[in-house]
C-alpha cells in the first residue's frame, strides 16, 4: 500500500525551497526525459484520477509520438469535479509551488511549450495563490522557460466541457 503523502503548508517561496522545493525540477534537468522517465517508472506514480493509471506510461506515449504528432501541452486539472471531494483545491491552497513545479517537469519530460493550469473561477483562493506562486517561481527564473497559464472557468461541473 503506498504512503500517504503529508500535505504541508508552505506560504512562501523561501519555505517552500528551504523544504526541498525546485529540487525535482533539478534532478529532472539532470535526468532528462529518458531518465525522468525511468525514475517515474521505478516509484510506481501514479495519476490522482479514479483509474490510477501509471505517469510514466502516459508521459512516454506522447514523448514518442514525436513530431508528428504536433505541439505538446501539459494541462493539470484542479477543477475538483468530483461531487463531495476536496483534494484539488487543499493541494493548491497548502503548496501551489508544488503543483507548479509538477506541470514544469511534465513539460520538460513531454517537451510541452505551454502548461495550462484549469481552475473554476470560485475557487478564489486557489487562483490567488497560484497567482503569487507563478509570480514568485517566473521571478526566481523556476520555470525552466514553460510558459504557464492559469485558466479559470465556469463553477459548474464539468468544467472541461
Amino acid at each position: 500500500m503506498p504512503r500517504p503523502v503529508l500535505l504541508r503548508d508552505m506560504p512562501t517561496l523561501a519555505d517552500w525551497l528551504a523544504d526541498g522545493g525546485g529540487d525535482g525540477l533539478g534532478r529532472a534537468l539532470a535526468l532528462g526525459p529518458g531518465g525522468t522517465l525511468q525514475e517515474l517508472d521505478l516509484a510506481g506514480l501514479r495519476g490522482r484520477g479514479g483509474a490510477g493509471f501509471p505517469t510514466a506510461r502516459k508521459w512516454r506515449s506522447i514523448l514518442e509520438a514525436g513530431t508528428e504528432a504536433g505541439d505538446r501541452y501539459v494541462v493539470v486539472n484542479g477543477a475538483e469535479g468530483e461531487p463531495g471531494t476536496f483534494k484539488d483545491r487543499a493541494i493548491l491552497r497548502a503548496n501551489p509551488y508544488q503543483v507548479l513545479e509538477g506541470a514544469v517537469i511534465a513539460a520538460v519530460t513531454i517537451g510541452a511549450r505551454k502548461a495550462f493550469i484549469g481552475l473554476k473561477q470560485g475557487f478564489r483562493p486557489e487562483l490567488d495563490r497560484l497567482e503569487r506562486a507563478l509570480v514568485e517561481l517566473e521571478a526566481e527564473r523556476l520555470t525552466a522557460g514553460v510558459e504557464i497559464e492559469l485558466v479559470a472557468g465556469p463553477d459548474h461541473y464539468l468544467l472541461g466541457e
